[in-house]
């Protein structure tokens, strides 16, 4: 099956499409056409070469002086502007008409290979738009006079910021001015199935109906920086985050935070809930009386947490998939990582062991109040394990029961992971307690 990819701008927003791309290539996906606006161009005229190692490199090691020239304007470690010289970054825009993007030239003229790109047997197309005649130009590569493939694609990825870039004394801006995501650019070269790719640039989404057109959209699950925050270690974490975001979209992974392998075999989440386990859950927050407001209002809000983490219906299997995602959350544990769900459980449940033995959790209530702090949001994440750990198990103590509500109503993440705790140890309990163990 042949295929059209369409990469969408958004800065250094775009090393996200690098991990797209490598998934792409890991899939055998058959690539018949590629069309990008701003970074997205930049990113499709390497994939139509053929070059993702060398555009990986180029990633990994960019920097935001490979981009503009910032003369007199010194960088944080992390390729930021310091405060200390915004008013000179400014200066620099009134007195000289924009960022010389001159380093970006150089770049594209070391690494992008026209010829190529030419001879290439995928088609490849942008989007521009001309300040000159106020109109969007939109060219596939056959289009583009020789010679000048390079200056369409930086007037393609010409931010407002820039200085302006001309081709044959037009000017050209950022194409996100007329279409981010050119999706049209593919169907109307009638490719039926298209990657759209969605690095939540800023620009305009331009809406199209055809007819028979089948689309994945990917699209990142995390926020990836700043539209020119060049962080080596973001931009890594971005690669792998549209890696991972690519194969959910083809049905190679599942979950909705985190990625699960959809091959492996699931025993603790595929086990039917025993009688025991569910009695136990409702007792610990004692729904079956349901009382007083409170309590309703403590179970909506578990419930609408759960829904967060589910596509569709909920399910006894969804939410407890659901349950361990937001536990391996509350615990902290890096989601840019494929797991099987039974290996991630475990991973936690062997977190919680050994935090169990700590001193705080000897006598936890008296404790509770130097965890939690005044604002929901400062919560640290190291305190939310402890508090998740509290309690764990059978105990429905009528101080227990107000615990989980309080935690239900004001930190239902925190509520859930204890319940998720307290249903792995009944369930390491009733499989040590089978005939055979």
């Amino acid at each position: 099956m042949e295929y059209g990819v369409v990469f969408g701008g958004g800065g250094s927003r775009g090393s996200y499409e690098i991990g797209v791309w490598k998934a792409l290539l890991e899939m055998g996906i058959d690539i018949k056409a590629v069309a990008g606006t701003s970074v997205g161009a930049l990113n499709g005229a390497m994939l139509v070469q053929g070059d993702f190692e060398t555009a990986y490199d180029i990633w990994v090691n960019l920097n935001i002086q490979n981009i503009v020239k910032l003369e007199n304007i010194s960088l944080s470690e992390e390729n930021r502007i310091s405060i200390k010289d915004f008013i000179t970054y400014l200066r620099c825009l009134l007195k000289d008409g924009g960022l010389d993007i001159s380093p970006l030239r150089e770049l594209l003229l070391k690494y992008i290979d026209e010829e190529r790109i030419r001879k290439s047997k995928i088609d490849f197309g942008l989007v521009t738009f001309s300040l000159s005649d106020l109109k969007p130009v939109i060219v596939y590569k056959e289009q583009i006079p020789e010679g000048q493939l390079i200056d369409y694609l930086i007037a393609s990825a010409s931010l407002p910021v820039f200085k302006n870039q001309a081709i044959e004394n037009k000017i050209f801006v950022d194409g996100g001015i007329y279409d981010n995501i050119p999706v049209s650019l593919i169907a109307d070269k009638g490719i039926e199935n298209i990657v759209v790719v969605d690095c939540s640039g800023i620009g305009r989404v331009r809406k199209i109906f055809f007819d028979g057109i089948k689309t994945i959209y990917i699209k990142n699950s995390r926020h990836l920086g700043g539209t020119l925050h060049f962080d080596s270690q973001i931009i890594k974490n971005n690669i792998d985050l549209g890696y991972l975001d690519a194969l959910k979209a083809f049905g190679k992974l599942t979950g909705k935070r985190f990625f699960f392998s959809v091959q492996n075999k699931n025993d603790f989440l595929t086990t039917p809930l025993t009688q025991n386990s569910i009695d136990m859950l409702f007792s610990m927050l004692d729904i079956k009386k349901m009382r007083l407001p409170s309590d309703i209002i403590a179970n909506y809000r578990i419930l609408r947490t759960i829904k967060g983490y589910v596509n569709g219906e909920l399910n006894a299997g969804n939410i407890v998939l659901a349950a361990l995602e937001i536990t391996a959350e509350v615990f902290g544990i890096d989601s840019l990582n494929t797991y099987n769900p039974d290996e991630l459980a475990n991973l936690i449940f062997k977190e919680y062991c050994e935090l169990k033995e700590s001193k705080f959790l000897s006598n936890p209530l008296s404790n509770i109040k130097s965890l939690i702090p005044d604002k929901v949001s400062d919560l640290r994440s190291a305190d939310a394990k402890y508090l998740a750990c509290i309690g764990v198990g059978s105990d429905e103590s009528i101080n227990m029961i107000l615990y989980r509500k309080f935690l239900a109503t004001t930190l239902p993440k925190i509520c859930i992971a204890n319940l998720f705790l307290s249903l792995m140890a009944v369930r390491m309990e009733e499989s040590e307690n089978m005939p055979g163990s």
